[in-house]
């Protein structure tokens, strides 16, 4: 397959890992003004499943991430020449990192909603459930951060430098297009209902792939 076929596999990985965002989060917590509501959040029980499936569809989702991002760093480096700059070795190690980030952060997270239905099936308590969610995340809460400043943050200042420096050939205004901004832009969703935001991180990696793949991967056309 041609360089673009290869990196569009980002963008196909993203999808899937769009839907497990979404059978992992919507519906599963929200804010509410209800006074009986615990800690202001409605806690609902979902069926497993759903974070069984989210679980794998990471798992997918990485390895097709893994195929795309070799390809990308490989045009960056060979038809670019980046691979001597600061701003290109933050996105490099972003990219790296999220081949095994975007698997754990689906199992790591999905095991937490299905601690608090088991407690739930146990206690029929809210308040002990949570509690037992929130001893189990504070086990995963350390590398979720790292893992977050890592591939979300790190991407993002290496997407935004290299564009506004003119260092791609893109347009500026695609600096907009990365997980930090899609995960902005959720939170304009979360106005129409909260939980739209679930999969808008995994959106921002979708639209820089997309970007790349149709953009990086003509160097000719691209630099007339």
């Amino acid at each position: 397959m041609r360089s673009k076929q290869r990196i569009l596999f980002g963008c196909y990985a993203m999808i899937l890992a769009m839907i497990g965002d979404y059978l992992l989060g919507y519906g599963t917590i929200s804010t509410t003004t209800d006074p009986d509501a615990y800690m202001g959040i409605a806690w609902n029980v979902e069926p497993d499943w759903r974070y069984t499936v989210s679980s794998i569809l990471g798992f997918i989702c990485a390895a097709m991430f893994a195929y795309a991002a070799t390809e990308l760093l490989k045009v960056m480096e060979t038809d670019y020449d980046l691979k001597d700059s600061k701003l290109y070795n933050l996105f490099k190690v972003a990219n790296w990192g999220g081949i095994i980030y975007f698997a754990f952060i689906h199992i790591g997270i999905c095991i937490l909603p299905v601690v608090f239905n088991a407690g739930m099936e146990a206690t029929e308590d809210i308040p002990v459930s949570v509690m037992m969610v929130i001893r189990v995340f504070k086990s995963e809460a350390l590398p979720l951060i790292i893992g977050f400043i890592v591939c979300d943050l790190f991407v993002t200042i290496g997407w935004i430098g290299m564009v506004l420096k003119g260092m791609l050939p893109v347009k500026k205004v695609f600096f907009l297009c990365c997980p930090v901004f899609g995960m902005l832009f959720g939170q304009l969703l979360n106005l129409i209902s909260e939980g739209l935001d679930s999969g808008t991180e995994s959106f921002g990696w979708l639209m820089l792939y997309l970007v790349c793949a149709f953009c990086l991967t003509d160097k000719k056309r691209n630099l007339q």
